[in-house]
């Protein structure tokens, strides 16, 4: 009987020490890889989300995996650490670790709302990247912290060199210690930058974020919409050059050849004169025709006078007046020009 009680005993401390090994592996998740970024300390109500997992609640020592979301209440945080680098996530935060753009090498953070500081080792290569809905931001090593809110987000650095990237104007800055940039598209499209110095802005293709976000004005919403806004963008800037050439070249001619002129009808003139903006020339003996867009006036044996955003008129002998905004005829002459307008 001894034996069998004996046996008995064994049994059930068997039993019990299976139960604390199965408790300890859910309390204490096994050790963490040097690459897995872990949670260090926790305080008030953080949760964990991912697809197809149902969110509990974030306890020190687990890990932040690929794929998850981390959310904090009002009032809770928390820092997530790999090594000596650090994520401190602020209240009211929600920001996932990417699942195809972070490695055991790089990292990417999608942040939809909230603050988190980040603290990075300097190495060769970018090796950390936060995406908001508003812009992206690369770094090599740095210290600085992201505020994402409804209809903007801003970007601060104490440490090392931050590259942002808005999606909604394209503009490029490379930011350093004590400067900043911010971005809020549905009032201003564009960069805005701040610091001890001033930090210069370059132009940059348009993008889309790269992961689903909520509708923001002026943000391409898809690859597709972006690649569309910067063909528009390269064919108004086609456009514009056009136009300023067309513009710019106007040219008088003796011998009565005439030449087209953007917005009206250019006519060749004996001692006429060409005028920028490209329009309307006097006649001897004649008639001048006035041209929209700035008009100059030659004449022979007269004085014309050409007026901007209006025609002039060339006489024949005389003088003669032009009208801004009316049309001109030349007389023989003293002949004063008529608005028609």
């Amino acid at each position: 009987m001894k034996k069998d009680g004996m046996y008995s005993a064994k049994g059930r401390a068997a039993s019990l020490l299976c139960i604390l090994l199965l408790a300890a592996l859910v309390l204490h998740p096994a050790s963490a890889n040097a690459s897995d970024w872990v949670v260090k300390r926790v305080s008030g109500i953080v949760y964990f989300v991912a697809p197809g997992v149902e969110a509990f609640r974030v306890k020190q020592g687990m890990v932040f995996k690929k794929g998850y979301t981390i959310g904090t209440r009002a009032g809770a945080r928390a820092l997530i650490a790999r090594g000596g680098e650090t994520i401190a996530v602020g209240p009211n935060t929600t920001f996932a670790m990417s699942t195809f753009r972070s490695s055991g090498v790089k990292t990417t953070l999608l942040q939809r709302k909230g603050t988190i500081e980040v603290d990075v080792q300097k190495r060769r290569q970018p090796h950390f990247t936060v995406e908001t809905p508003f812009f992206a931001a690369v770094v090599k090593g740095t210290r600085f912290e992201i505020t994402v809110q409804a209809k903007q987000a801003r970007v601060s650095v104490d440490r090392g060199v931050v590259a942002v990237e808005d999606f909604a104007s394209g503009d490029r800055v490379d930011l350093t210690a004590g400067q900043s940039a911010s971005s809020a598209p549905s009032s201003r499209v564009g960069l805005s930058v701040g610091g001890r110095t001033k930090p210069s802005v370059k132009p940059g293709a348009k993008r889309a974020p790269v992961f689903e976000t909520p509708a923001v004005k002026n943000v391409p919403p898809n690859a597709a919409a972006a690649k569309s806004a910067n063909s528009d963008k390269s064919a108004r800037k086609g456009n514009d050059k056009a136009i300023g050439n067309g513009r710019g070249n106007a040219n008088g001619n003796s011998g009565g050849n005439g030449n087209g002129n953007s917005g009206g009808n250019g006519n060749g003139n004996s001692g006429g004169n060409g005028n920028s903006g490209g329009n309307g020339n006097g006649n001897s003996g004649g008639n001048g025709n006035g041209n929209s867009g700035g008009n100059g006036n030659g004449n022979s044996g007269g004085n014309g006078n050409g007026n901007s955003g209006g025609n002039g008129n060339g006489n024949s002998g005389g003088n003669g007046n032009s009208n801004a905004g009316g049309n001109g005829n030349g007389n023989s002459g003293n002949g004063n020009g008529k608005n028609r307008n």
